[in-house]
C-alpha cells in the first residue's frame, strides 16, 4: 500500500478521534504551492522523499494551518519529523569558562557529532556525554534514511531504488530487490552527501536551498575539471573559491599546474595565455616560441583557457 495511503487512513482516524480535519494531518506528504501575492517570504517545506525540511520561499498568505508550508525550520521538523528530538536542531550550549565539561554537539548541517566544551550534560541541550549517544539520538533518527531505510520508504518506488552505502561512501542501486529509500542516485546523494568525506566523489548538485545563491565551484569527474555554479555552502561538492576546487579534486589536471610562461612573461614575439589559479583568471603572457604544447599550463587564446580552466557546469543542480 502506497505511503500517501496509509497516511491518509492514519489522519482519517486521527481526525474522528480528534476532531482535527484529516487533510490537515496529510500536509506534510503535500506539493507547496507559490500562491499568489507580491510579498515573497522566506518559509520551510518537507520534502517526503527526502525526509527533511528545505527552505521554501513562498507568496505570503495569511493561513498556514493546511499547507506544507511553515515559518521556521523547528515548526517543519515538530509537524513532519517527530522522530528526530527538537534538541537535535538546536544550538549547542555555550561555553561557561575552564570548569566545563567535555561533550559532544549534534550538527545537522554536516550529519557530525562535534566535540565541544560546555558546562554538564542538560538532557534538553543538544549537547551529550559520549559520542555515541549523540549518533543513537540524533544522528541516526535525523538521517535514518540514508543509515536504515526500511520497506515502506519505498512504497512510493516504481521499480529500483537506490541505497546510500556508509562503508563506501557512495549511493548505488539496492541490491536483491530490497528497499534502498530513494527514488534515485541523485536524491540519494542530496540527502546523504553530507556524510561523504571526500566531496570530490558527489556529483554537482544543491543538496540545500538558500536565500542567495552565490558563485560556486564543483569538481565534474566526466571532465576532471571544477566548474562554476550557482549554489549554496551545503557540506556538498561545492567549493568557496576555484583554488581549493582545483587543488582538493584536480591536482594533476593542467588548470592546475605552473603557468608555462618561462623566465620572463613580458618577452616575446607571440601573445599567450595562462590560467591564474589565485585569482581564477586567464591572464596574458609573451611568448619567444609560437608553440603551445597542449598539456601545460599555456593557452593559445584567452578563449581556449577559459573553456578549459574556468568552464560552468551545465547539468542540472536539482533544485
Amino acid at each position: 500500500m502506497h505511503k500517501e495511503i496509509l497516511w491518509t487512513l492514519l489522519a482519517t482516524a486521527l481526525g474522528i478521534c480528534s476532531g482535527q480535519n484529516s487533510q490537515e494531518e496529510n500536509i506534510c506528504l503535500d506539493t507547496p504551492e507559490f500562491g499568489r501575492g507580491r510579498e515573497v517570504v522566506k518559509g520551510w517545506s518537507y520534502n517526503s522523499e527526502l525526509d527533511k525540511c528545505y527552505v521554501y520561499f513562498h507568496a505570503k498568505r495569511y493561513d498556514y494551518s493546511s499547507v506544507n508550508i511553515f515559518l521556521d525550520e523547528f515548526a517543519c521538523n515538530q509537524r513532519c519529523r517527530p522522530h528526530v528530538p527538537a534538541k537535535c536542531y538546536a544550538k549547542p550550549p555555550s561555553s561557561k569558562g575552564p570548569l566545563d565539561f567535555p561533550l559532544v554537539t549534534y550538527d545537522p548541517t554536516n550529519g557530525r557529532c562535534l566535540a565541544i566544551r560546555a558546562p554538564d550534560e542538560d538532557p534538553t541541550k543538544n549537547a551529550f556525554r559520549s559520542d555515541a549517544s549523540c549518533r543513537k539520538e540524533c544522528r541516526d533518527t535525523d538521517l535514518r534514511l540514508c543509515l536504515n531505510p526500511n520497506e515502506d520508504d519505498c512504497d512510493y518506488i516504481t521499480g529500483q531504488s537506490y541505497r546510500y552505502d556508509s562503508g563506501k561512501q557512495t549511493c548505488e542501486e539496492a541490491a536483491d530487490g530490497s528497499c534502498g529509500g530513494f527514488k534515485s542516485a541523485e536524491d540519494c546523494f542530496k540527502r546523504c552527501g553530507i556524510l561523504v568525506d571526500n566531496k570530490c566523489t558527489l556529483p554537482i548538485q544543491n543538496i540545500t536551498t538558500c536565500e542567495e545563491p552565490q558563485k560556486r565551484y564543483g569538481y565534474n569527474k566526466k571532465t576532471d575539471r571544477c566548474e562554476e555554479f550557482l549554489g549554496c555552502a551545503d557540506e556538498g561538492n561545492s567549493f568557496q573559491e576555484a583554488e581549493k576546487c582545483w587543488k582538493q579534486c584536480a591536482a594533476t589536471n593542467r588548470c592546475n599546474m605552473k603557468p608555462d610562461t618561462g623566465r620572463n612573461a613580458k618577452l616575446g614575439f607571440f601573445k599567450r595565455y595562462y590560467y591564474d589559479i589565485k585569482k581564477n583568471v586567464c591572464s596574458s603572457a609573451r611568448k619567444v616560441s609560437r608553440s603551445v604544447p597542449g598539456n601545460t599550463n599555456l593557452f593559445e587564446t584567452a578563449l581556449q583557457c577559459e573553456e578549459i580552466c574556468k568552464p560552468k557546469y551545465q547539468g542540472n543542480l536539482g533544485h
